[in-house]
């Protein structure tokens, strides 16, 4: 037995220890090669089916529920070592995915469809489209995350892969967290750990990176290594690519384009959301809490919305007013709202509350 194979072997015995753990979450590493024999649409189901247990943490007991198989069934599908009817096992996962889909419906009230969606969402279709690169930049708590979640819920059949950049730790840290969206064992070197990663990629994926201002160096002088990275894995495997950030990462970008030259070139379709949030991007939000809001609190909305923390501290509000209601048993009103304004801007110690 060859060293490799002796490794492969001892890789194998501790995956198959670890799916003996009932209540383990599931944690095993995607390798497009194994399921390159299959029929496409069989690939498809079984790509969505890895990620979703990745997304969703689920573990190996809670695994048999979803698609009826025991969990040794389960860790061959993955491994790509099945030798029974891939045509039962894809049935039983669109059958199970069709579930999953009805209880993804099921969103807390922070963002619905809008402008600032509709730009995210036309980026990220951009790019998986075409192969290429996108930044999705703004102002903070507009709505970015949030509306790339959307899009991965109506969107991801196992497509794409979400990341936050870690806000330390280097080039180690951040293959880590992509590591661990996707199965990989985080204890590897970055070497080992990259050409594993890549394994998970072609040209019908995505890598959707948040936070991704983080990945910036601190100094100009630096190798941006972590953006290499992900624009290497863009290359080498033709997945396509998503840095989603504030408004800073696009300006790095372009004011040191010697330095991101490679990447700046590859950017198909950069998004950049606007500066003012309209009424027409946050009304269907209020409408969720208050469903006639008057003239009156659409301007405080409008205020909070175009102020530091934007859309998101205005989710707050509405969300502080709807408990204000829930204490009082009873469905929301446009006077919750006002309490939960009044009660912010009092604990905030404005200067007309200092004054009493």
């Amino acid at each position: 037995m060859t060293e490799a194979t002796k490794r492969g072997a001892q890789a194998q015995s501790r995956a198959e220890a670890e799916s003996a753990s009932a209540h383990s979450r599931i944690n095993i590493p995607l390798n497009l090669q194994n399921w390159k024999h299959l029929p496409v649409k069989i690939q498809g189901d079984l790509l969505w089916y890895h990620q979703h247990l990745l997304d969703q943490q689920i573990g190996w007991k809670d695994a048999e529920d979803t698609i009826g198989y025991d969990r040794s069934t389960i860790f061959k599908v993955l491994k790509g070592t099945y030798g029974g009817s891939w045509s039962k096992i894809s049935k039983a996962i669109r059958s199970y995915k069709r579930v999953a889909d009805r209880r993804g419906t099921i969103q807390q009230n922070e963002l619905v469809a809008n402008s600032i969606t509709n730009m995210v969402c036309a980026g990220l279709d951009y790019a998986l489209a075409n192969n290429s690169i996108t930044t999705i930049t703004g102002e903070s708590r507009m709505g970015k995350s949030v509306a790339a979640q959307l899009w991965r819920r109506d969107n991801n059949h196992g497509t794409s892969v979400y990341v936050v950049a870690p806000p330390y730790g280097g080039t180690k840290m951040f293959l880590r967290r992509v590591a661990e969206a996707q199965g990989v064992n985080k204890n590897m070197s970055a070497p080992q750990m990259y050409e594993a990663i890549v394994r998970g990629y072609n040209k019908h994926r995505i890598l959707l990176v948040d936070e991704a201002h983080r990945l910036l160096p601190g100094d100009r002088r630096t190798n941006p290594t972590c953006v290499e990275i992900c624009r290497d894995l863009h290359d080498s495997t033709g997945c396509a690519l998503a840095f989603i950030a504030t408004q800073r990462f696009d300006d790095e970008l372009r004011k040191a384009h010697y330095q991101f030259e490679q990447v700046l070139g590859r950017i198909g379709m950069p998004i950049r959301l606007p500066r003012k949030i309209k009424a027409a991007d946050f009304t269907p939000i209020v409408r969720q809490y208050v469903r006639r809001p008057s003239p009156k609190m659409m301007a405080e909305c409008k205020a909070i919305a175009n102020s530091i923390g934007r859309l998101g501290i205005l989710v707050e509000t509405l969300k502080a007013g709807s408990r204000v209601a829930a204490k009082a048993k009873r469905q929301m009103t446009e006077k919750d709202f006002f309490t939960a304004l009044a009660i912010r801007r009092q604990m905030m110690g404005e200067r007309e509350y200092a004054k009493k």
